[in-house]
């Protein structure tokens, strides 16, 4: 499929990501009043060996739409229905940004080994793993931004497949667009798992 703007790839210094420990006890369901300075202690003690592992990485292009009747989108790997995307994009949408981003295989690596010794631990770097991701999204996310806004444009909200009525089987749409497997290692298994797992793909709208 023909492709209007070239793929970009776009790799990120595991310094450069930002963990919040709090973000982390986040995803693993502590309540923000109950966080304590122990718990604080106990994601910091476990992030140099996490940080050791990243290798944030993302890959972006741009492409046209057109909005449809019927919460029907005209998407460049086939149309859709979705009344939550149609909402998040807004009826002047007529470009959409797609990415995808991941920390990589090596990170996956280091959590299935701490679940041989430590389910605990693997917990705790399971969580740190998707608050990585999380960063890495935001910051390629706000570089996406300050680029359309030099063209006096604006993002919607970042939006992925799995949310709302967006089905996760637009992973392969999105995936045949991209080919993050060329660029940034990530592949995408028959039951639309990702490899790695701490992996994020995504659909901004350009208004």
């Amino acid at each position: 499929m023909e492709v209007s703007y070239p793929i970009v790839r776009k790799t990120y210094k595991a310094s450069e990501i930002e963990i919040d420990p709090h973000e982390v006890l986040r995803y693993l369901g502590y309540k923000k009043e109950l966080i304590t300075e122990e718990d604080i202690a106990q994601v910091e003690s476990f992030l140099p060996e996490a940080m050791a592992c990243l290798k944030p990485a993302a890959c972006w292009s741009r492409f046209e739409i057109e909005m449809l009747e019927e919460d029907k989108i005209s998407f460049p790997y086939g149309q859709i229905v979705s009344k939550d995307l149609s909402k998040n994009l807004t009826a002047a949408c007529r470009e959409i940004l797609l990415f995808a981003a991941s920390i990589g295989l090596e990170y996956d690596r280091l959590v299935q080994r701490s679940r041989i010794s430590s389910m605990a631990k693997a917990s705790f770097l399971n969580a740190i793993g998707a608050a990585a991701v999380e960063n890495v999204c935001d910051r390629l996310n706000e570089e996406l931004r300050q680029l359309v806004a030099a063209e006096g444009k604006s993002l919607r909200p970042r939006y992925s497949p799995g949310y709302g009525d967006y089905s996760l089987e637009n992973q392969r749409g999105i995936f045949d667009l991209l080919t993050p497997s060329k660029h940034i290692g990530l592949t995408l298994k028959d039951n639309l798992i990702m490899v790695p797992e701490k992996s994020v793909t995504a659909v901004i709208g350009i208004i």
